[in-house]
């Protein structure tokens, strides 16, 4: 498996409940922080891409050019990116997230983070996102370093 992603980029998918903010910010993490990641995301549910989540985005200088909100499912379609990593990025979508996994043959993560589109203030959204932003760039960094993605 190693020899697969020696000296390539790494294909990674967040995926979370409606890909409208958490996942779009990992999303758009490992684009500015992981150049050896190609980094995508998705939803089970998706919905409309949360504003306060693009903001967060600016404030941190973090490009959210291009970030749109998909469908699980695209990501197993003929002509998809080939995924080398799944990543679930909250709790209650780990099922869906594991099938797909086990559909296109991909290694599977889970992460348990607060589902902030969960919370309808989107003042509190907003700060969420903002305390989240700290804890995924070294997650998204430690992608690189798990034994079979290693240069």
């Amino acid at each position: 498996m190693t020899e697969r992603f020696a000296g390539g980029a790494i294909s990674v998918l967040f995926a979370c409940r409606d890909n409208a903010g958490l996942s779009l910010l990992a999303e758009a993490l490992a684009h500015r922080r992981a150049p050896r990641l190609r980094a995508f995301s998705a939803g089970i549910a998706p919905g409309p891409v949360d504003l306060t989540a693009v903001e967060c985005l600016h404030a941190a200088r973090i490009p959210a050019d291009g970030l749109s909100s998909k469908p699980l499912e695209v990501f197993a379609l003929p002509g998809a990116p080939r995924i080398d990593l799944l990543v679930s990025l909250v709790e209650d979508v780990e099922g869906e997230v594991e099938r797909l996994a086990r559909r296109i043959r991909c290694g599977h993560r889970r992460w348990r983070l607060t589902d902030t589109a969960a919370e309808p203030d989107p003042h509190a959204r907003r700060l969420a996102y903002r305390r989240l932003l700290p804890d995924l760039a070294p997650a998204i960094g430690g992608l690189l370093t798990e034994p079979a993605f290693a240069a």
